[in-house]
């Protein structure tokens, strides 16, 4: 993480050093890591096939380089499932809202490409899938570490990301669904 740092000499008046409100607040995300984290997961590398329907989610925007992250996600896939029924009992609308969220982020991330987010142009997001993928885990990453409930690990914040960013991605949250698809 990058920090800036400043050099004050000279104070007058009330100076209050206190965290920003945003960070003593707890997240639905975080709990979803938090459980997935704590989930025993055999893994099998030597299982590189997708289900037909994420084959098809994959080809059609034309993911390269983060389609590793969906393998990740197949180890996980049940975890996250559980993840989500367990914040949909303690959270109301946790799973919808956590998916709005990640929606949202995709949506900025396909604005600062210049795609529009309304309706977007499958030829641009198609160029600029990885990096669009990419761009949301960075999103995802400062909400998480900006959060009160941080799940403890570092490397276990940032299995989950890229499980979340997946599951978002197999769901339809991030990219284009091929059923919609015009061409």
């Amino acid at each position: 993480m990058c920090e800036t740092r400043f050099d004050i000499q000279k104070i007058e008046g009330d100076f209050y050093n206190v965290g920003a409100p945003e960070n003593n607040v707890d997240s639905i995300i975080n709990v979803i890591i938090g459980d997935i984290a704590s989930a025993k997961v055999k893994i099998d590398r030597s299982d590189r096939s997708f289900p037909a329907s994420v084959a098809i989610k994959i080809e059609h925007n034309m993911l390269n380089t983060k389609r590793r992250i969906v393998l990740r996600y197949k180890s996980y896939s049940s975890h996250i499932e559980r993840a989500y029924f367990l914040a949909e009992q303690n959270i109301i609308n946790g799973k919808q809202s956590a998916m709005e969220l990640l929606n949202e982020m995709y949506c900025n991330s396909l604005e600062k490409y210049e795609i529009d987010s309304f309706e977007p142009d499958i030829a641009q997001v198609r160029q600029h899938a990885d990096e669009i993928i990419s761009d949301v885990i960075k999103q995802l990453r400062k909400f998480v570490y900006n959060s009160a409930n941080v799940t403890q690990y570092k490397e276990q914040v940032e299995i989950g990301l890229s499980v979340v960013v997946a599951h978002a991605f197999v769901e339809c949250c991030v990219l284009e669904n091929p059923n919609n698809a015009t061409n």
